[in-house]
């Protein structure tokens, strides 16, 4: 049966690498080669510097997104990143993806969507179902647990928590521009240079793992990647709409729709709005490229029968004391967003 997601039959670009022609990823890298090496290279110097952790070949990464920060000059900026996409050359492909006319449309747009992210992941039941389901529920997929089966570190349950807890910090810098708040109002924010550096170091990191699940070239591919970008939005989502939690849909979804992107995710995978999202959930399951079929597993509650035994044992994470740098920002956001929060605390 063929892989068709509103109405495409998107079969035979599952296994493909992350470098979609019709993403951002695939547009910046089009419209400033030169840029996009630079990010690559920055990541490739970050590794030859940065030793394995306990004699692992797992190395920290937080330290190269960190320096984007403190790069004076606007060259990261989503100002000028924006204005690179909606150029003459490559505005048409850009508004195909984004459904946005101009760059500072753009801009608000996504402003308003990474606002509504932040808010939504920084509250209890988001938390609690990226820390517990999220995370292992990539492992559902054939392609990204043959990638991790081939990773002795990741059934380490001390480097697992680590990078669990890491990749939340880089989401967090995504999510509030990644720049330095003392140097903030002289340059914007940088949440799209960070997002394509983080696709740069998965596709050197991960782009050479072949799939021992399914004998595709890739395990770092389309597919697994979609997936896992469904083990995020649509889970978080499926957690609030039970709760009965109020959060902008629309936003949500544009929000992960832009980073998928951004990641050389190919845009006809990725939905626009939750009753999308819960179509794909499911077609990763009937079409095989999620272990045990049909039905689908329920998005906030994992099934470990789905799952590697080794990779399920080796799962753990603990809180760092590093993460108390973002209690600002956490007071802030439930500020800006006081009249929801007061909703989200009771409910229906």
């Amino acid at each position: 049966m063929p892989f068709t997601f509103r109405g495409q039959n998107l079969t035979a670009i599952l296994g493909d690498p992350l470098t979609a022609a019709n993403s951002l990823y695939g547009i910046m890298s089009a419209a400033e080669p030169e840029f996009m090496e630079e990010l690559r290279q920055h990541w490739k110097k970050h590794i030859r510097e940065t030793p394995g952790v306990n004699g692992t070949a797992w190395r920290p990464a937080l330290k190269a997104f960190s320096a984007i920060e403190g790069y004076w000059g606007n060259t990261y900026s989503d100002h000028r990143i924006a204005k690179v996409l909606y150029g003459t050359t490559h505005s048409v492909a850009t508004q195909a993806v984004t459904g946005v006319g101009s760059s500072a449309q753009f801009l608000r747009d996504f402003e308003a969507a990474r606002d509504e992210a932040f808010y939504v992941f920084f509250q209890g039941a988001s938390v609690n179902q990226l820390a517990g389901v999220s995370f292992r529920a990539t492992y559902y997929h054939k392609d990204v647990s043959s990638l991790f089966e081939q990773r002795p570190h990741s059934k380490l349950k001390t480097i697992v928590s680590r990078r669990v807890i890491e990749t939340a910090q880089i989401m967090l810098r995504i999510l509030y521009g990644n720049m330095n708040m003392g140097w903030g109002s002289l340059y914007s924010t940088r949440t799209l240079s960070t997002t394509l550096l983080l696709a740069q170091m998965h596709n050197s990191a991960l782009g050479h793992y072949k799939s021992l699940n399914t004998g595709r070239k890739h395990c770092y591919n389309q597919s697994g990647v979609a997936f896992t970008l469904l083990t995020f939005a649509y889970v978080v989502a499926q957690a609030w709409v039970d709760k009965g939690y109020e959060y902008n849909e629309q936003r949500w979804y544009f929000f992960w729709k832009l980073l998928g992107s951004l990641l050389g995710v190919d845009t006809r995978l990725i939905p626009d709005d939750h009753a999308e999202a819960a179509t794909l959930w499911d077609l990763f399951f009937s079409q095989g490229e999620c272990f045990g079929g049909m039905p689908a597993p329920y998005p906030t509650t994992l099934d470990p029968n789905r799952i590697d035994d080794d990779l399920w044992n080796g799962y753990d994470v603990k809180p760092e004391a590093n993460l108390l740098q973002w209690v600002p920002a956490f007071i802030v956001t439930q500020l800006r967003n006081s009249l929801r929060w007061g909703k989200y605390l009771i409910g229906r």
